[in-house]
């Protein structure tokens, strides 16, 4: 049985400082440090700590898909040939890799072996990706495509108000 390491504790300043940054990691030490009553010598530690503790896997920019012609976004719910075997989980993880199309992928449970997310500009692009994807995997035997027609709700905000007292 695998266990989780323990990680130190978040206390409210820690919690405030992520929240922040997922709202807006452009803001300086200086912002941050006026927001929670500490020095921006104090945010700097705090921050370098939270990242060697993996509380913050990486800092990235949003960008806007339409703006840059991925106007197109689609679910893939994937089925394997043999279920989830090592070896279509090495398959679907080269295949992830050498397809940019594939933003998030997630092995799941339910009637569907994985979902992936994928943006492309158009149509015939869709059906491009999906070519490409059958040429270059085994594992998958069935995909079922679902086109987004809206979008209500966008975001990688995680809801930190539900993380109560100490982690």
């Amino acid at each position: 049985m695998t266990t989780r390491p323990v990680a130190p504790h978040l206390d409210d300043i820690d919690r405030t400082l992520l929240h922040l940054l997922q709202e807006d990691a452009d803001r300086s030490h200086t912002v941050l440090a006026a927001s929670v009553g500490l020095s921006a010598a104090g945010v700097h530690k705090r921050l370098k700590n939270l990242r060697q503790n993996g509380y913050v896997k990486k800092v990235t920019a949003l960008l806007d898909r339409s703006k840059l012609g991925l106007d197109l976004m689609c679910f893939l719910k994937a089925t394997f040939r043999s279920n989830l075997q090592p070896e279509n989980l090495a398959d679907l993880q080269r295949c992830i890799r050498e397809l940019p199309e594939i933003l998030e992928c997630y092995t799941v449970t339910g009637t569907s072996d994985a979902i992936l997310k994928v943006a492309v500009s158009d149509h015939v692009a869709l059906r491009d990706f999906l070519r490409r994807l059958s040429a270059s995997q085994q594992a998958i035997e069935r995909v079922e495509t679902c086109i987004v027609l809206e979008e209500f709700k966008e975001g990688t905000e995680l809801p930190l108000g539900f993380v109560a007292g100490p982690v």
